[in-house]
């Protein structure tokens, strides 16, 4: 077994359920996938191949209540198209691809160039 689908989210089977969750679905990070381990009832540590089916389907419970992936990106999206049609400062600087948080522009401008268009690609 190489990997188990949860959600449709293919988790690597050695990994443990905390960093498989916080590496392999958008959204979730480390602190969330801890949070999420906690309130199923699972230890974090937990290999994910060693997950029984009960445990499986509290997690894709808890899971499918969540703002994940998709659903989170078009979320953003919005968010950041909302902001470029209200002609507010950060959707200036979304649509011209310039830092949004007040960092400098003389150098370290590389990464918001890449990330700062509209539409952004998650």
């Amino acid at each position: 077994m190489s990997s188990i689908s949860i959600l449709g989210f293919a988790l690597p089977a050695k990994a443990q359920l905390k960093i498989a969750l916080s590496t392999k679905i958008f959204g979730i990070g480390l602190h969330t996938a801890k949070e999420i381990c906690a309130r199923s009832g699972i230890s974090g540590s937990t290999r994910v191949q060693e997950l029984r089916e009960p445990q499986i389907l509290t997690l894709t419970k808890y899971l499918s209540t969540m703002k994940i992936d998709k659903i989170l990106k078009d979320e953003i999206n919005a968010n950041i198209g909302k902001k470029i049609t209200i002609g507010s400062y950060q959707g200036l600087r979304h649509k011209s691809g310039f830092p949004v948080h007040g960092q400098r522009t003389k150098t370290n401008g590389i990464n918001a160039k890449k990330l700062n268009r509209f539409p952004r690609r998650l």
